[in-house]
């Protein structure tokens, strides 16, 4: 898992280096493993004829809706899950379904779990290499039931306790909340519990700095290059 790759708090790069290049793109996942980020997390979506691709919300800046277009429809520089992998070449991929009810295009069948699933299998290797999170309980737990040896991330957005309750109910071994919900008694109770805590989505280095001496297992952040060089002070 994540926790495995350094010996301290892991950065993982949040849709790339997406201060330096356009978010979600191979260029910024490219950018991101350069700056030396153990992680890369990304946002994928399914589209009408049903091709995973990388983008953070339903809606392209070209007014598309995702997944009533097909894949070839869509903008250039909006790459296909495959494609967004190979260019994370040398990092742990966090793959974030995009698949909530408040959505357009919500996918109750789960069909976007199966696609994620055959896109590893194709790419076979270590499990370990993958982190598969998502905020809506339904979409990980469907994932979890069909690829358990896959490291699962329960994501969440306000009431941290619930959302810790239920990724130790659900046995999801790794927890995603925003940085402001996290207390440190809830770090250690969540740790204790066996889980690994990866915060999103931080980028001042004195919150760099306090999640590190906390002890969490993970950065999510939008500057790698910054948590990077917070974390050296600390080797």
């Amino acid at each position: 898992m994540i926790a495995s790759v350094v010996d301290v708090t892991s950065v993982i790069a949040h849709r790339g280096a997406r201060r330096v290049a356009k978010e979600n793109t191979e260029r910024a996942f490219r950018l991101a493993v350069e700056m030396g980020a153990d992680g890369i997390e990304l946002d994928v979506r399914r589209t009408s004829d049903d091709v995973l691709v990388i983008h953070h919300d339903p809606v392209t800046a070209a007014g598309r809706l995702i997944h009533t277009s097909l894949a070839r429809e869509l903008d250039p520089d909006i790459p296909t899950l495959a494609a967004a992998i190979d260019a994370c070449e040398g990092a742990i991929v966090n793959i974030e379904i995009k698949n909530s009810p408040d959505d357009p295009g919500y996918d109750p069948d789960m069909v976007v779990v199966e696609l994620v699933t055959r896109e590893l299998d194709d790419r076979g290797g270590s499990p370990m290499r993958w982190v598969v999170s998502c905020f809506d309980l339904a979409t990980l737990n469907e994932f979890h039931r069909l690829r358990p040896e896959v490291p699962t991330a329960l994501l969440s957005f306000g009431s941290p306790e619930e959302a810790l309750r239920a990724a130790v109910r659900d046995e999801h071994p790794i927890w995603h909340p925003f940085h402001q919900d996290l207390s440190l008694e809830l770090l250690r109770a969540a740790q204790d519990f066996g889980l690994l805590v990866n915060v999103w989505t931080t980028n001042e280095p004195a919150d760099h700095e306090r999640l590190i001496e906390w002890g969490v297992d993970g950065i999510i952040t939008d500057v790698p290059d910054v948590a990077v060089a917070v974390r050296g002070g600390y080797a």
